[in-house]
C-alpha cells in the first residue's frame, strides 16, 4: 500500500501499513542473511578443496624419490619440489655435458671431462 507523504492515517490504517513495512524489513534481512550464509559455505567449501588438494600434492612429492646426478667427482641433487620448478643444474658446471638424473643409488657416475680451456 503506497501513502503520500503529507496524507495522514487513521490509527488502524498506519498499523496495516507499519506492519507491512516490518514484513518486508524482515523479508530483506533474511534475504541478506540467507545471502552471507551461502558466502560462508561458499569459501568454506573452497578452503577445505584447497586443503585437501595440497595433502594431496604433498603426499605426492613424498612419494617422488630424490634423485641425482654424478659427473666425475661432482654430485648433483634434485628433489621433486626442484624437479617441478625447473630450478636444478642441468650441465656439469666443469665440463658441460648434460647430466643424467637417476633415483637408482648403485647407478654408475659420468666421465666428467674436466674444465674446457
Amino acid at each position: 500500500m503506497k501513502t503520500f507523504a503529507s496524507q495522514s492515517l487513521l490509527a488502524f490504517e498506519q498499523a496495516t501499513v507499519d506492519a507491512e513495512l516490518a514484513a518486508a524489513y524482515a523479508r530483506l534481512q533474511a534475504k541478506l542473511a540467507a545471502k552471507a550464509q551461502r558466502a560462508i559455505l561458499k569459501r568454506q567449501a573452497e578452503l577445505d578443496k584447497m586443503s585437501r588438494r595440497l595433502a594431496r600434492d604433498h603426499a605426492r612429492k613424498q612419494r617422488t624419490p630424490d634423485e641425482h646426478a654424478q659427473c666425475g667427482i661432482r654430485w648433483y641433487c634434485r628433489t621433486p619440489q626442484e624437479r617441478d620448478r625447473g630450478s636444478y643444474w642441468t650441465h656439469c658446471h666443469a665440463c658441460g655435458q648434460p647430466l643424467v638424473y637417476t633415483s637408482d643409488p648403485k647407478a654408475k657416475p659420468q666421465v666428467c671431462a674436466g674444465r674446457k680451456p
